[in-house]
């Protein structure tokens, strides 16, 4: 059990708290993660919505840098930000093996950091349900763009706070937990002076509705037709009923 009370104090020590089976999974992330698919198609996703390289990119709460390191090898000048020293640590590490020049990682409090020069894009993927100011994070967010610069957000919706993996987290580490709908994030970018906004479909769900192992079960031609036509009506189906969760783009 955590024997402090302030979340930010959890956020930092997550890292050195979770030992070391814990730290090699997140040195190997995204494949060692159970969630690798959705990760991989999150990539993607971030690919498809930037200019390619060369830009500058800065991601908000990194971790111990995959993703950050991900985009540095595509070409993009990359800084990651998190409030963990040893998840910084790690990240360095990485880049270090990697041999990866483009990418640089800071040990920072998202909610407070200064960028310069400032970037083409901010990233928040899976990371800002941890902020205790959604307001800061945000403000910092939009200091660290351009003018005309784009924020991506990939975050987790309505009952993310209360799934069996956040209240452990939040039990045995101390940190922030929150729910991170769309509808929130673009509250709070409002606030910070974003004024454009655009909501996406979550990748995954598409993925899982089109995209299925369950075609090799078909028994028959027409089997097969009706897994796929079901699949895109499901698609289609949640891209105007979901809203609990989305891709969230916000321009300054």
């Amino acid at each position: 059990m955590p024997t402090f009370s302030d979340p930010k104090q959890g956020e930092r020590e997550y890292f050195a708290r979770i030992g070391e089976a814990g730290r090699l999974h997140a040195r190997r992330k995204p494949f060692s993660d159970e969630n690798c698919t959705h990760y991989l198609i999150n990539i993607s996703v971030f690919l498809s919505l930037m200019r390619p390289p060369p830009a500058r990119i800065v991601e908000f709460g990194c971790g111990t840098g995959w993703l950050s390191l991900i985009f540095a090898e595509r070409g993009y000048q990359v800084v990651g930000i998190d409030i963990s020293p040893d998840a910084i640590a790690i990240a360095e590490e990485l880049r270090v093996e990697r041999q990866l020049a483009h990418a640089s990682f800071r040990t920072a409090d998202y909610e407070e950091v200064k960028i310069d020069p400032p970037a083409d894009y901010v990233i928040f993927h899976d990371a800002l349900h941890h902020a205790e100011s959604e307001d800061a994070a945000m403000r910092a967010a939009y200091a660290a763009l351009a003018p005309g610069g784009l924020m991506i957000c990939i975050e987790p919706g309505d009952g993310h706070s209360q799934s069996s993996t956040s209240l452990h987290a939040v039990k045995e580490f101390g940190v922030h937990e929150k729910d991170m709908p769309p509808r929130k994030i673009i509250r709070h970018a409002r606030a910070a002076g974003f004024r454009r906004h655009m909501v996406l479909p979550w990748p995954w769900d598409h993925m899982r509705f089109i995209y299925r192992p369950a075609y090799a079960r078909a028994t028959s031609p027409s089997d097969l037709r009706g897994r796929k036509f079901l699949g895109m009506w499901r698609a289609l189906r949640n891209l105007f009923r979901n809203r609990a969760q989305g891709v969230v783009l916000l321009w300054k």
